[in-house]
């Protein structure tokens, strides 16, 4: 990621919603081509850190960094300025990819088992499958949940590969001395 100044960076024009979560709400961004966006302050903040947790995991080389990384996260950074209806002065916010937001949260359930995450997926993909089912009984194609199906097996097994060594480790490191000399891990 790099450090520059906001002024250095290109800003788009964006229109604002909220999207409430009970203790917190994700900003979520519409360009004016219609893509979307979701901002990395409130990212952090849903995910149970502070509104910099974004810039702090994202900032400086780490093993974190790096297996997000391998999940194909690109983390790119736009600077949007948001201009409201009722207000004169607009606000300069910064967001990444829907997909890259659904990279980051899934990684965080996964390898830091944030149980914010965790509940971030699950509502999502329950409202999704709703979704998926009322398209078929409304005779509506549902070959993007196929396309998604395909990107997001590109990298689970590495991923699953990842997070049974990881398991691995922890067990390793959970073992009571004395009581066993090996442990019998299941692989998946």
């Amino acid at each position: 990621m790099s450090t520059k100044n906001l002024s250095e960076f290109e800003i788009t024009q964006a229109i604002a919603a909220m999207i409430p979560l009970g203790d917190s709400d994700l900003d979520v961004y519409m360009l004016a081509n219609g893509d979307k966006r979701l901002g990395i302050e409130g990212a952090g903040l849903a995910l149970g850190y502070t509104a910099r947790w974004f810039y702090d995991r994202t900032s400086r080389k780490s093993k974190w960094l790096a297996g997000l990384n391998n999940r194909g996260f690109r983390g790119t950074q736009q600077s949007l300025q948001i201009v409201w209806q009722d207000k004169p002065d607009s606000l300069i916010a910064r967001a990444i990819e829907l997909r890259d937001f659904i990279k980051l949260i899934t990684h965080e359930a996964i390898v830091s088992k944030n149980l914010k995450a965790i509940n971030l997926l699950a509502s999502f993909a329950e409202i999704g499958l709703e979704r998926v089912v009322e398209d078929a009984f409304a005779g509506r194609s549902v070959d993007f949940l196929a396309e998604k199906l395909v990107h997001y097996s590109q990298w689970n097994h590495e991923q699953l590969e990842e997070v049974c060594a990881y398991n691995r480790a922890e067990a390793r490191s959970l073992h009571f001395w004395g009581e066993r000399e090996t442990i019998d891990v299941i692989a998946l």
